[in-house]
């Protein structure tokens, strides 16, 4: 199969505090079109190399790209997908300089929920409506964090109606199995201020933490080694609020997805006293889950030390969706291995099997309107 013949443009999505987004826009300019537009979210701290790996035309890109996969030309006038990569705020170019406006990296999850996903979504639709005359809901891939946002999304009102379908890999809102993910988050947090960080280089200051990072986000058995040594090079380097950081921590304290509380002392210390809980809690999306209804597909990996099988499992049991679909990438499931977090769209296999499922799931749902 050859790729379609496409289009690339890199448009700028702007947020309601500033922010100016990249996303990197792949249109097919023949064959069978599906009607309804694709994003792909990368996760924490990451990229557009997150869900699009390599530059458009090369080797690598061809064989680990989502992207370039949903754009392939394929027999039987199947369809090929409108595909739209956004980088969130401090990915890829961050529009403040952290040096000159340290101000400006105080954001928190909160804030790429309230403010990134609304602002890519609103510049999809308004190519779609100054091309096309249309407006159509979205579907969203995200990787890790890039779903929990989708979920985040998906309960508000405009999630529900700008969301035709939801795509998660390694998306967790429960942290069943948090310990050392949590510690490694302690570790490279810093405490009580909020400033500009990039994980690349903490990364490379301490072997150690390299080391860490590895065993916990893929199964080495199933990565080429290469491939991770560039994706830990260019896919990560970013720059990013450790509020972030801070606030992923309380996800693993408290084992849920909430956010940022007013009082995270107080949270830390009442958080789970009976009683009290309540008065100190922030808003949970996940007790709020019931509210997410978009079609959903739940991707998770056998060996995903950062979103368990019962994490994802939790997600798959709570949404309101009537079309909810989950699978586990593993051995015992049939497949080749026992995919670990990043091995989901880095794996030396995913091509072959997480990537047609992933489509075919989209092109099911694109024939309902």
């Amino acid at each position: 199969m050859e790729t379609a013949s496409l289009s690339q443009e890199i448009v700028t999505a702007r947020t309601s505090d500033g922010w100016d987004l990249r996303i990197f826009h792949y249109l097919p300019l023949k064959g069978n079109v599906a009607r309804f537009p694709v994003i792909l979210c990368h996760g924490l701290a990451a990229n557009k190399h997150s869900c699009d790996f390599g530059e458009m035309g090369s080797a690598e890109w061809e064989r680990y790209s989502l992207a370039a996969y949903l754009l392939k030309e394929r027999t039987n006038d199947e369809p090929v997908f409108d595909v739209w990569v956004p980088e969130l705020r401090g990915g890829g170019q961050p529009t403040f300089d952290p040096r000159k406006q340290p101000e400006k990296y105080r954001w928190c999850v909160d804030d790429y929920i309230d403010a990134d996903v609304p602002a890519i979504i609103d510049c999809v639709k308004q190519w779609y409506w100054n091309h096309k005359q249309c407006t159509p809901p979205v579907f969203w891939v995200g990787k890790s964090m890039g779903g929990m946002i989708a979920y985040a999304y998906g309960e508000t009102d405009a999630g529900q109606r700008n969301l035709k379908g939801v795509v998660t890999l390694g998306s967790p809102v429960v942290f069943g199995k948090s310990g050392v993910f949590l510690e490694f988050i302690a570790r490279i947090t810093p405490r009580n201020v909020s400033i500009p960080i990039r994980i690349t280089e903490l990364v490379e200051k301490s072997p150690e933490l390299g080391d860490q990072f590895r065993r916990l986000g893929v199964n080495l058995e199933n990565v080429d080694p290469a491939v991770l040594r560039k994706y830990l090079s260019v896919g990560l380097n970013g720059v990013l609020s450790s509020k972030v950081l801070s606030q992923f921590s309380l996800f693993f304290k408290h084992m849920t997805f909430c956010r940022y509380p007013r009082y995270p002392w107080l949270y830390d210390i009442f958080g789970r006293v009976p009683g009290v809980e309540k008065l100190v809690a922030p808003y949970s999306y996940k007790n709020h889950l019931y509210r997410f209804s978009a079609p959903l597909l739940v991707i998770a990996g056998g060996q995903d030390k950062m979103a368990s099988k019962a994490d994802m499992l939790y997600v798959k049991d709570h949404v309101s969706s009537t079309d909810v679909t989950y699978l586990e990438f593993s051995k015992e499931a049939g497949y080749r291995a026992d995919y670990g977090h990043l091995d989901l769209n880095l794996g030396v296999h995913a091509r072959e099997e997480v990537y047609p499922k992933i489509y075919e799931w989209l092109v099911k749902r694109s024939e309902k309107i």
